[in-house]
């Protein structure tokens, strides 16, 4: 069974088929609490790596203090973390993608379900405002040109903090994850961003500069990464943090080996797209970690440039330490070499649920005040418990004679939402399983393929239903959809409010399907089917953009001109010529609108 213990580290990368690695049962824990520590501190974890063991742990943001006299005197500790805090073990167990799986489950035990909110920041708006009015300020008289500013939100975490961190990475799979039981606390860490890597002789760097919230769609994502490509703000704010970094690196690297495989490259993650650019030079002989520490720590991008003066006005302005918050989080290898995050959407937890966790952005000259706070906002997206894990699914017909009914389109579907939401994705696989299935198939059959995050396909079959009549009734539902909830345009198994709420008016009204408005009184689609309205001899079906699954027996009717999207409000629907609904199981299906007295407009 497994434990999720004191001394317990886990790291995780669900961007690649890595191993996860499992540290576990400690020979000794090393901490560092004063930044008189820290020099014989470095030199304790090269001792420790020289003698064949594994290190895994973090270092604070604030360590980086004791690098530079100016920052030791304004040291204000680290709030409820020491300074350092790394484990000595034995070698990591390595673990595949369903054996994490399963210690995850095993390590949450019989924990309540994990659930956590932010009760508040530590800078409300105003104050907030105040301090990006005095980054201005020092921009302007060219004391930098750019500054990472950040505040602390305190959370209430319940539940298992194992559950906690693989639902969080579920809703947001990064390559430089780590959960760590430190005693008093625990940390879940949702980094996507590395600080620094070292393998033999190179060093690699990948800095984070440039944020946009993803977009609904597939091809509104194009369009969101194509405006992050070319931004201005972004191109110039991931440039200075990836010059400094170049030149932190010249002072440990060879004369002439410092290079930069990628610039302002743009990376798809589950709620947002970052820019990053990566930096390699090869080390000069005889540097170790300390010499590296000493000349790359803190990394740039969570401070500022220059990083000095950037660090010294941001210990003027945040209101609290950051702690682990924008230190770094990572592994040594007895060989020398390592990996380690750069420690964003990182919580730490108390064992009373007490929770903390960072957020911020990088300032420049022409930056703005509301959307640099709204960007801070946008990282913590990906708390959100109302996106609970889920499948993709498709549901299509088959006869004996025909075979599964528009099977291209259904599979490029659920190909899209794949690319969309990270899932793994193989089109040969889902053949096999649906041609595996149709060879006992004998009758007409109505099937539900659905495929998990891992890549791996279920398929239901059942007898197809008798069809319940050639005219549905159907009534418009009180309850509204938003049009910018991403949900609304993938098949997924969150479909609880549609199916809750076709039961609820079936059962009070006696309706065959339920409609649903958006938040503007637009009409978007049934909870299982497509709306279809026939208006001055044209077929007219809800706007995509209102809110609303790209159903593929609609996506058929458009593409060979037999119905255009519109507008379309109640009062479309009430004076309409005709009115249908449909899928690819049932066709088009004639419909009638009950009225249930209710207030629609």
């Amino acid at each position: 069974m497994a434990q999720f213990a004191f001394g317990t580290v886990l790291f995780v990368d669900r961007l690649s088929h890595e191993p996860a690695r499992l540290f576990q049962a400690p020979k000794r824990v090393l901490t560092c609490q004063t930044l008189s520590e820290v020099p014989q501190f470095l030199q304790q974890l090269e001792q420790e790596r020289k003698a064949g063991y594994h290190l895994a742990g973090f270092f604070s943001y604030e360590f980086g203090f004791a690098f530079e006299e100016k920052l030791k005197q304004r040291f204000k500790g680290t709030g409820n973390v020491p300074l350092a805090w790394f484990g000595v073990y034995d070698a990591p167990q390595l673990l595949t993608r369903d054996e994490e799986a399963q210690w995850l489950v095993e390590a949450a035990g019989n924990e309540a379900a994990p659930s956590i909110h932010i009760n508040q920041f530590d800078m409300s708006k105003g104050d907030y405002e105040s301090a990006f009015a005095k980054t201005q300020q020092h921009l302007a008289q060219g004391d930098i040109y750019q500054i990472n500013l950040t505040m602390r939100a305190d959370l209430e975490q319940t539940g298992s903090a194992a559950a906690l961190f693989d639902n969080l990475l579920f809703q947001q799979p990064v390559g430089y994850a780590a959960l760590l039981h430190l005693g008093d606390q625990k940390v879940l860490s949702i980094s996507p961003e590395l600080f620094l890597e070292r393998k033999g002789k190179q060093l690699t760097t990948r800095p984070m500069k440039g944020t946009a919230q993803r977009g609904r769609t597939s091809e509104e994502d194009a369009r969101v990464q194509d405006w992050l490509q070319s931004d201005v703000k972004s191109r110039a704010e991931n440039t200075m943090i990836l010059d400094l970094m170049r030149n932190d690196l010249s002072r440990i690297t060879k004369a002439g080996s410092v290079c930069v495989p990628s610039h302002c490259e743009v990376e798809q993650y589950r709620s947002l797209f970052q820019m990053t650019s990566t930096t390699t030079g090869e080390l000069v002989d005889g540097a170790e970690l300390p010499e590296i520490i000493e000349e790359l720590f803190p990394c740039g991008s969570i401070t500022g440039a220059p990083k000095l003066w950037a660090m010294e006005i941001i210990d003027e302005l945040e209101k609290s330490p950051r702690g682990i918050y924008t230190g770094s989080i990572g592994m040594i290898e007895p060989n020398g070499d390592f990996t380690f995050n750069v420690a964003i959407r990182t919580l730490v937890i108390d064992e009373d649920g007490a929770a903390e966790m960072g957020t911020g952005s990088g300032v420049v000259f022409d930056s703005g005040a509301s959307p640099e706070y709204d960007e801070c906002l946008l990282k913590l997206n990906f708390l959100k418990a109302s996106e609970e894990r889920f499948t993709l699914f498709e549901t299509m017909g088959w006869t004996p004679d025909e075979g599964y009914t528009l099977l291209e389109r259904h599979l490029q579907r659920m190909a899209d939402s794949a690319s969309y939401f990270g899932f793994n994705w193989n089109l040969d696989q889902a053949l096999i399983v649906l041609s595996d299935h149709a060879a006992v198939f004998d009758r007409d059959m109505r099937v539900r393929l659905d495929l998990y995050e891992d890549g791996q396909f279920m398929l239901t079959a059942q007898e197809m239903p008798a069809a319940s009549g050639d005219d549905w009734r159907i009534c418009l539902a009180d309850e509204r959809v938003h049009s910018q909830d991403r949900f609304l345009f993938h098949k997924t198994s969150q479909r609880r409010f549609y199916d809750q709420t076709r039961t609820d008016y079936a059962a009070r009204y006696g309706c065959s399907e339920v409609i649903f408005l958006n938040e503007a009184g637009y009409l978007t689609e049934g909870s299982f089917t497509n709306l279809f309205i026939r208006k001055d001899g044209k077929l007219l079906t809800p706007a995509l953009t209102h809110g609303l699954l790209p159903g593929v027996f609609r996506a058929g009717l458009l593409e060979h001109g037999y119905a255009e999207e519109a507008d379309l409000t109640v009062h479309d629907l009430q004076s309409a010529d005709a009115v249908y609904v449909g899928n690819s199981l049932r066709g088009l299906i004639n419909a009638s609108l009950i009225s249930l007295d209710a207030d629609v407009s």
